[in-house]
């Protein structure tokens, strides 16, 4: 997710002609700067979450594959909201092909689909209310910062979310985090502040 911010400004310089000003440029590497020390050193162990199978070349062709038509999905609508649409009302159109995709999925009679554990009201409520404040709120919040900023500077914005889930894993697995984690937090944070304050 953090590598989104530097493929958006590539797309929207090459599609869209945004050209960010230097101290834009400046806030943004010092926060992707924090924002890579804080996910590389998030602790000496490795957490449960962190545990890989499979082949570690696909998880990062998969992984850069998805971020950067992620990334593209906020910047083809930002000439749709600089033209005056709603941010929220695009939000809420992202959201319903999603939950679309999600229903054909899960309605779909393949046995790799079925659920593998017996969905409890605990296990909805812990679906339901990550979904909602990822893709209900959070994003909404990010095409507003698309329909207002350049387009790899709102993307660094969105970059922050590593960031701010590694002190929840920390407390929930555990772990201590090391110094250059916690360093590569403040950087982020300052980056980001940078970003909006100048």
């Amino acid at each position: 997710m953090s590598l989104k911010a530097p493929l958006v400004g590539v797309m929207a310089y090459v599609w869209l002609n945004e050209t960010p000003g230097l101290n834009n440029i400046i806030g943004a590497a010092i926060a992707l700067f924090g924002v890579g020390l804080a996910v590389f050193f998030g602790s000496d162990e490795r957490s449960e979450s962190d545990r890989t199978t499979g082949s570690l070349a696909i998880i990062i062709v998969l992984g850069i594959t998805a971020t950067a038509f992620q990334g593209f999905g906020f910047l083809v609508v930002k000439p749709a909201m600089q033209a005056g649409t709603d941010p929220l009302a695009v939000s809420a159109l992202r959201l319903l092909g999603a939950a679309f995709l999600i229903s054909v999925v899960a309605l779909w009679p393949a046995k790799s689909f079925q659920p593998k554990a017996f969905v409890t009201p605990y296990l909805l409520g812990r679906t339901i209310l990550p979904g909602f404040i990822g893709y209900g709120v959070s994003s909404t919040f990010l095409l507003y910062a698309f329909s207002s900023l350049d387009a790899g500077i709102a993307a660094v914005l969105g970059s922050l979310s590593p960031v701010l889930i590694l002190p929840i894993l920390w407390l929930k697995e555990g772990l201590i985090p090391r110094f250059q984690a916690i360093a590569g937090a403040f950087l982020a944070v300052a980056g980001t502040s940078m970003i909006l304050l100048l």
